[in-house]
């Protein structure tokens, strides 16, 4: 995938513009606060009609401003699609191809990016919540029945937490979870194995992309459920089965203790728990590699490259490792925002430089 042009009106400190980009390296380059972040925000809001910064749609309107907005002209596989994202205080509209869209679900899969920062080491560092997280940014854009069964399983067990606070008698508790339960163990049965699909297929591309990065140790990756089995049939009969046994631990903490809200992901380098016992500079690497296998794993299932969005990643990575991502691949574009950038680190690359001042890109 290649974005031709975004253009922003309203959209955070942006100044009204049409941007056009190339279709290999990108660099956006100016101070901080100048809206480097803000033009990689607004790619992103595209592919998954969210921000990745915040989860309010309103943070996205400049302050001065009554709405936002954002269009997107680029090429796939399938030929030229345009993306349009309207902001208003309390309202958010989408449209593909000039056409509205009901469910932001309608939007997954059409555009995809890959999206790093600094920040996302704490997909190995921090809570598992940040870990699923991640899960479901990537089976979100590559699996309509992930999405579905995701917002499902929400709504359900929202539903069963709220009978669990509310009820009195866990004799009548029992009676009324025995209906919602055959649906929320269906539905995490779904996100379970599929996650774990994904997890196996992007364990190979991590270990590949971790060796081209450290030469001497091996990166691996597993999922671990909290519902064992392998096939969909007997996760959804060890789901039900959990669900039940649990009712009386889950009366007295006031909440459902079992289930896949409560997997993760194992990070190891040479078969250390990296989370725990990794040097900062093995998280970070470990983080990089990650990245670097969900493009091509996003190829793999789709046969188009994401775009990757790099903000601000170079200056936490050593000199080996930044001539890694940014020569990762010829066919990959890549939106980069930097303070500055070494020549000789872009030597026989293809780019196109943007300067950021103020909003305005020159």
């Amino acid at each position: 995938m290649k974005v031709k042009w975004v253009k922003v009106n309203g959209f955070r400190n942006l100044a009204t513009q049409t941007v056009t980009l190339g279709t290999g390296l990108n660099l956006f380059i100016g101070n901080n606060a100048q809206g480097k972040t803000n033009l990689l925000e607004s790619v992103y809001l595209c592919c998954l009609g969210k921000s990745v910064r915040t989860d309010h749609d309103r943070d996205m309107i400049g302050w001065d401003k009554p709405s936002s907005s954002v269009m997107l002209n680029y090429d796939c596989i399938a030929g030229s699609r345009e993306i349009e994202v309207k902001l208003l205080k309390d309202k958010k509209s989408i449209l593909i191809n000039d056409t509205p869209i009901m469910r932001i679900g309608e939007l997954l899969g059409y555009f995809n990016c890959i999206y790093f920062s600094p920040e996302e080491i704490r997909v190995i560092t921090s809570s598992p919540i940040e870990r699923r997280r991640f899960l479901d940014i990537d089976l979100c854009q590559l699996d309509k029945e992930y999405y579905r069964s995701l917002v499902k399983f929400n709504k359900i067990l929202l539903q069963r937490n709220n009978l669990l606070k509310q009820s009195n008698h866990i004799d009548s508790l029992r009676d009324m979870l025995s209906i919602w339960d055959t649906q929320l163990a269906r539905a995490g049965a779904i996100i379970t194995y599929k996650r774990k699909q994904f997890c196996d297929s992007l364990a190979p591309y991590v270990e590949q992309a971790h060796a081209k990065l450290t030469k001497t140790e091996t990166l691996s990756i597993q999922y671990l459920q909290s519902i064992s089995g392998n096939d969909l049939d007997t996760i959804n009969a060890n789901y039900l089965a959990k669900l039940t046994d649990s009712i009386d631990k889950d009366y007295v903490q006031r909440f459902t203790t079992v289930g896949c809200q409560r997997d993760d992901i194992k990070f190891s380098v040479n078969g250390i728990d990296i989370r725990t016992f990794g040097s900062q500079g093995q998280q970070r690497t470990a983080a990089l590699s990650l990245k670097l296998a969900e493009l091509e794993l996003f190829y793999n299932i789709k046969r188009d490259y994401p775009v990757l969005l790099l903000d601000d990643v170079l200056s936490e990575l050593d000199r080996s490792r930044q001539k890694a991502l940014l020569n990762f691949s010829t066919q990959v574009q890549i939106l980069l925002t930097t303070t500055k950038i070494d020549n000789n680190l872009i030597k026989n690359i293809d780019v196109t430089r943007l300067r950021l001042k103020c909003g305005k890109v020159n």
